[in-house]
């Protein structure tokens, strides 16, 4: 009877010792099922990536016309205006070919026995309405082009329309002055083509002249100034580049079984690399319809999103456009920055306050990585 009773207490003892056990395991094993659920179904409720950067338009910044650099006025990372000069090429001979212009368009003039005076007045000012019809024109393209992409507003779009309507009709002005001057002459472009030659020519000369001052496009940053003075360049050489600072926006790439509860509009909370802790709003401004998926070095391929590796296969990620719904500092949006995004497809419930603790907790942890 003492034997079989301390065999009883042992199998008590055993089994008093395996219950917390038990119970580990099966708090684990929940914990594990719960962690499963919650990833499967914020997966297309509250999607989250950390594959996501900052973008902004960057541009090259190069002549048109070729020469020898003689003044560089900007430095890395300074801060430019819209049409703040940048460059200047050597303007020596392209000078020289305006005084050769003039000089040529007076002769065409004193041989055919007429005199040009009021014609090379008229003509000057139809070359500078040009000009300035010229540089107004690229503005105001960068503009509308922005326009149909909805980053900028409809009211700097008829401003940079009207600007554009201006110049047109002082160019029309100026070309119509012209055409009294020239009958005022008793002279004909259609009887003269010397005439008609040397003025094309004087206006070429007084273009290349203006193109010899490189100036930044819109309100934004230089980077990568990567030549000095002295340096000789070739039209469409790159000086330096120019990034907006006015323009930028967020794309995520997130997996393409994520999206089927995406839409414009959506709330979207996201935490910068370069300002950990700090949670920033924004919206969904668009989804993606297509991503380039073969290697492929065409003109005019689709994105190519960056890829990650792991010994499952890695779903195809689609890029989605974000905007910000507030003031963020331009210190903290930097063109390629990485960033952390979650996006809220409903407004309410239980999956976008855990999603709001989540973000939060990725936020606290950006500063360690």
């Amino acid at each position: 009877m003492s034997k079989q009773s301390d065999s009883n207490n042992n199998q008590l003892s055993q089994s008093d010792s395996q219950t917390p056990l038990k119970i580990l395991t099966l708090v684990i094993a929940s914990l594990c099922l719960l962690l499963l659920t919650w990833y499967l179904i914020a997966d297309r409720v509250t999607p989250f990536t950390d594959n996501s950067r900052t973008r902004a338009y960057v541009v090259p910044l190069s002549p048109v016309v070729a020469g020898r650099v003689v003044d560089l006025l900007v430095e890395n990372n300074q801060v430019v205006q819209q049409g703040q000069v940048v460059a200047r090429i050597d303007p020596e001979r392209y000078q020289l070919a305006v005084n050769k212009a003039e000089a040529s368009l007076e002769l065409a003039g004193q041989e055919i026995g007429i005199k040009t005076a009021s014609v090379a007045t008229a003509q000057a000012r139809l070359a500078e309405a040009v000009t300035s019809h010229k540089l107004t024109n690229v503005q105001s393209k960068r503009i509308f082009a922005m326009g149909n992409k909805g980053y900028v507003s409809q009211a700097e779009i008829d401003e940079a329309a009207s600007k554009l309507s201006n110049a047109q009709a002082h160019v029309d002005k100026m070309s119509a002055e012209l055409e009294k001057a020239k009958l005022d002459a008793g002279i004909s472009g259609d009887e003269n083509p010397r005439i008609k030659k040397a003025l094309t020519e004087l206006l070429q000369a007084q273009v290349n002249l203006e193109d010899t001052t490189v100036r930044a496009p819109r309100l934004g940053l230089i980077s990568n100034v990567r030549y000095d003075v002295g340096v000789y360049v070739n039209p469409g050489q790159a000086l330096m580049s120019y990034i907006s600072t006015k323009d930028i926006w967020l794309e995520a790439y997130l997996r393409e079984n994520s999206l089927s509860n995406l839409k414009p509009g959506n709330q979207v909370e996201m935490v910068f690399d370069s300002a950990p802790g700090k949670i920033y709003q924004g919206r969904v401004k668009s989804i993606s319809f297509g991503v380039e998926f073969e290697a492929s070095n065409q003109v005019g391929s689709l994105q190519t999103p960056i890829q990650k590796t792991g010994w499952l296969r890695e779903a195809q990620r689609f890029p989605v456009i974000i905007d910000f719904a507030e003031d963020i500092p331009k210190g903290v949006r930097r063109e390629g920055g990485q960033v952390d995004v979650i996006v809220y497809t409903s407004d309410s419930g239980l999956m976008k306050l855990l999603g709001k603790l989540y973000i939060r907790l990725m936020g606290v942890l950006s500063y360690v990585y």
